[in-house]
């Protein structure tokens, strides 16, 4: 290899000049692998959130069938059991 000028390039030079490259490189991919992470905790949030939202429901459910209810006289229907 060599310089523009003719000369063969300071071994130091050359050397600093491909860890540079490479630490930009990795940076790039800290990024990408660090907005990755940030769709993927969302998402994660976001599903967190609907499962106990679903808790939630179950519960109520359960409750309301345990409860007579004042504005009619037929029985509350049961509700089947979860098969977890």
């Amino acid at each position: 290899m060599t310089t523009s000028d003719g000369q063969a390039p300071d071994p130091g030079t050359w050397l600093l000049d491909k860890i540079d490259n490479r630490e930009q490189a990795v940076a790039r991919q800290i990024e990408q692998t660090q907005a990755e992470i940030d769709t993927l905790t969302a998402r994660l949030r976001e599903l967190q959130e609907a499962a106990e939202h679903l808790q939630i429901t179950r519960k109520t459910l359960l409750a309301l069938v345990g409860e007579p209810d004042a504005g009619s006289a037929a029985p509350a229907a049961a509700i089947p059991g979860h098969p977890a």
